[in-house]
């Protein structure tokens, strides 16, 4: 069952006050303990099927009991999802709608503090910062005036993980290497970089353990005053719970939360608050049934605009690799836009394609080749350094040229570069697993 925590808890049976003294769904930790144990340490046991039985039956058995371990009541669901196993966490809430906007708050007051920049300078910098492709359609929103009163930088979730990710390109420059509010803010990147990732190891899973232990030390060596929120405490299971579940991306509820912005796109555009709910059903189905007739979103392939060239105007390495997949090939099909299995692919944007001692390796698109319905990218090939005070990677061309295919990818998600100070650089939206 696919929920927010509210969401999950008042389904499951359990209390729906995250205030109280057992409020996590996955272990039977008392809430008064998460400031001075890590999960890792195995203090907090983890609930099971027999201990959850238990504590229904406790409950039935004495009315005055409002709970018991924090559970209610039996879940409905039982039967089908049973709560202790069929309820995953949910990232976007956890993670881009509580942990990410907090502390980059708190550590936006130190910035400030220690005059690397003011908040007008932060907003300036984050508002013209050149956002490209998704970058651009989920460009963060400036700060709010009264964002120290809140405690929280607010947005949504998209947009507060274009900002935690994009930060170091934006204000990098500007904070001293190895300062200790900046530290927290790259290990909590890291973090998320880890938890969005589509694949795991066993490596990956125990890198995200050790850098969420990491960033619990910081944080709390930063900001010894603060207390950990209930969030906090969620994230620490993630590892096992990615060894459980799978890529926690595969359960968020990010794709409902994007369902959302329909119903809410109608509501304001119509102006009509009579029967709301019959309004947004019949304009649900509107859209359903347009969908089905024009056959949206079920193309594998979309190309807007193709042009067929002669394949000897071609360089002659990507000629060789061609006629290696159709020897009888003369004309080749190019375009700069696709758009592939619902990834937007475009001339300038940069793949991920394999791994050099553990480094992830990159190169740009130059053009897009159809090829028997599949999509072949000539690219550019790049050498890359990692930057650590930036937790990017700059590029420089080599001057070679070769041909990639999407199925082949180390990453399928394409990436925007950018240029500052003189260097090329890119950094991950998600952990990409390489092999040394």
């Amino acid at each position: 069952v696919v929920a927010d925590n509210l969401g999950a808890h008042s389904i499951s049976g359990l209390v729906e006050s995250f205030t109280g003294p057992y409020i996590c769904r996955f272990c039977l930790g008392h809430s008064s303990e998460y400031q001075s144990h890590e999960v890792r340490t195995g203090v907090f046991p983890c609930r099971t099927k027999k201990d959850h039985s238990l504590h229904v039956q406790t409950v039935r058995e004495n009315p005055n009991l409002t709970h018991c371990f924090g559970v209610k009541q039996l879940c409905p669901l039982t039967d089908k999802f049973h709560f202790v196993s069929g309820y995953p966490p949910d990232v976007v809430h956890d993670l881009f709608e509580g942990i990410v906007p907090r502390e980059l708050a708190l550590c936006f007051q130190i910035f400030t503090k220690n005059k690397y920049f003011n908040l007008t300078v932060l907003n300036e910098l984050i508002t013209r910062f050149p956002y490209k492709g998704s970058d651009k359609a989920n460009s963060p929103q400036a700060v709010p005036q009264n964002y120290i009163h809140r405690r929280t930088i607010g947005g949504n979730a998209h947009e507060n993980w274009a900002l935690i990710r994009l930060l170091p390109l934006i204000v990098g420059s500007r904070v001293p290497e190895g300062d200790s509010a900046w530290q927290v803010l790259l290990t909590l990147k890291d973090i998320v970089e880890l938890v969005v990732a589509p694949v795991h190891t066993n490596e990956t899973i125990a890198y995200l353990d050790f850098k969420i232990s990491e960033h619990r030390d910081r944080f709390l060596a930063v900001f010894p005053e603060e207390i950990l929120t209930p969030k906090h405490h969620f994230l620490e299971h993630c590892p096992a719970l990615t060894e459980e579940y799978g890529p926690l991306v595969g359960v968020w509820t990010m794709r409902f939360e994007a369902k959302h912005s329909f119903f809410k796109q109608v509501v304001r555009h119509t102006k009509n608050f009579k029967n709301v709910l019959l309004t947004l059903s019949r304009r649900h189905q509107m859209m359903m049934a347009y969908n089905f007739h024009t056959d949206v979103g079920r193309q594998a392939l979309c190309v807007t605009k193709i042009s067929v060239m002669p394949l000897d105007v071609l360089h002659s390495d990507i000629q060789e690799a061609l006629r290696e997949k159709s020897p009888l090939l003369s004309t080749v099909q190019l375009a700069n836009t696709v758009t592939y299995y619902g990834t937007r692919y475009t001339v300038g944007m940069i793949l991920s394609y394999g791994s050099t001692c553990g480094l992830p390796d990159f190169a740009e698109i130059i053009q897009i080749a159809i090829l028997d319905n599949c999509v072949h990218f000539i690219v550019k090939l790049l050498t890359t350094w990692y930057e650590e005070h930036l937790r990017s990677f700059q590029l420089e061309n080599t001057g070679k040229m070769a041909l990639l295919e999407q199925q082949n990818l180390g990453d399928v998600y394409p990436l925007a570069s950018y240029r500052l100070g003189g260097k090329l650089l890119v950094t991950l939206k998600r952990h990409i697993c390489c092999s040394f």
